[in-house]
């Protein structure tokens, strides 16, 4: 089986690093965003629309690296902003903050216990949070759990953990993906069972307080990964599926299903046709996937499934090909890019692209974890991976035309 946290694990040891250092705005090519100084003065930048000619005003904002650093990981549902950070040991990025910009100050959410752990996937949702603890005190001593906070200022409710499984088993599970709705928390998990290691899809409900497996498999076999939902009860997710008796010949197929979560047993619907789509994210009326070519974790290409019609289209970037961990808000998706010095956003709305930054092809600068929700994007400036300055704007809201 391929795991995924040992990926998360080299992601780490490329954001956490030290972020300190100037707020001042990075050498940015004409006609692209210009950045102010501070999270609350606003700027006066642009920003290009590609193939258009036009241009649309954003201002973007720094949050105040004293906040951030050192950064891992980040996450907004458009009205706030959370991270996770450390500061006290070299490995650990245990503590968790929400920030609503015009905001004097970030709340503290979590401090961890665990100085040596790494809190992310990191999730926000309507003033709910959720996230992933993932533990490592070297070989024999690894591990993770997922946590459920209700509201800020109080204490995380543990909902699931590694402790029972054998360590052969907890220090190979693949990060755990995190699905926050109004009335549940959904994940991925990997666990020992009496017949062998298994996957599960779970759901926390928080007007009950329990938890139930939606759907659970052989983990040899089947995998279940990226699960994203709303409020209305509607859940996708991504399998990966395993075909053939002989190790040096088997296939793999990755798919992405559609389900009711709120009305008893799950009955999915398979909604891709050629067992290419992974990592879906569920708005309106339509299923936004990657299409990989053998790995949940590499670059893809997008496309975007209407449920109502079948119609499937793609989804392309002006200056590149392949997106990885994207998200989707009101009218635009944001996803990491294979060459970060070029910073631009989708615009489901026209089919277009909007151009953020754009630095020369040979300049270590570049733009790495963009994050949108509703209107408000998120994302990470870096020098060659150091002074890491968090971002944000706001992008412009879907045209009632």
């Amino acid at each position: 089986m391929r795991t995924v946290r040992a990926g998360l694990a080299a992601l780490v040891a490329v954001l956490i690093v030290g972020a300190c250092g100037s707020t001042t705005s990075p050498a940015v090519t004409h006609g692209v965003a210009r950045s102010n100084g501070t999270a609350s003065q606003p700027g006066t930048p642009l920003a290009s629309l590609s193939g258009s000619g036009s241009t649309a005003p954003l201002d973007i904002h720094l949050v105040p690296q004293a906040w951030t650093t050192p950064l891992l990981d980040t996450a907004t549902d458009g009205s706030e902003i959370i991270w996770s950070k450390g500061g006290d040991t070299q490995h650990g990025a245990p503590d968790i903050y929400a920030w609503t910009p015009g905001d004097p100050s970030p709340k503290l959410l979590v401090r961890g216990s665990d100085r040596e752990a790494q809190a992310g996937p990191i999730a926000v949702h309507h003033g709910r949070y959720a996230f992933e603890e993932a533990i490592d005190h070297g070989p024999g001593n690894r591990g993770w759990r997922v946590w459920y906070i209700p509201a800020a200022g109080q204490k995380p409710l543990l909902v699931d953990t590694s402790a029972t499984d054998p360590q052969s088993v907890a220090e190979v599970a693949p990060a755990t993906w995190l699905a926050l709705t109004d009335d549940r928390l959904i994940w991925n998990a990997y666990h020992q069972s009496p017949s062998g290691p298994r996957f599960y899809l779970r759901s926390f409900d928080f007007k009950t307080g329990t938890t139930r497996n939606l759907l659970e498999a052989d983990a040899a076999q089947t995998q279940y990964w990226f699960p994203n939902a709303d409020d209305e009860g509607r859940l996708v997710y991504s399998t990966i599926e395993r075909s053939g008796t002989d190790p040096a010949a088997y296939t793999y197929a990755y798919h992405v299903f559609l389900a009711q979560v709120n009305t008893g047993p799950l009955q999915p619907r398979q909604l891709d046709k050629d067992g290419r789509a992974t990592e879906p994210v569920l708005r309106g009326d339509a299923v936004v996937w990657k299409r990989t070519d053998g790995s949940v974790s590499g670059w893809g290409n997008l496309e975007r499934f209407t449920l109502t019609t079948g119609a499937l289209d793609d989804l392309d970037f002006d200056h590149q090909s392949g997106v990885d961990d994207f998200t989707v808000g009101n009218r635009f998706v944001a996803a990491w890019l294979p060459d970060d010095t070029i910073f631009e956003v989708y615009d489901l709305q026209t089919g277009t692209n909007l151009l953020i930054e754009q630095y020369a092809p040979t300049s270590p600068k570049g733009v790495v974890r963009p994050e949108v929700g509703g209107d408000l994007l998120t994302f990470i400036r870096h020098d060659n991976f150091t002074n890491l300055q968090l971002c944000w704007t706001r992008l412009p809201p879907p045209s009632q035309n």
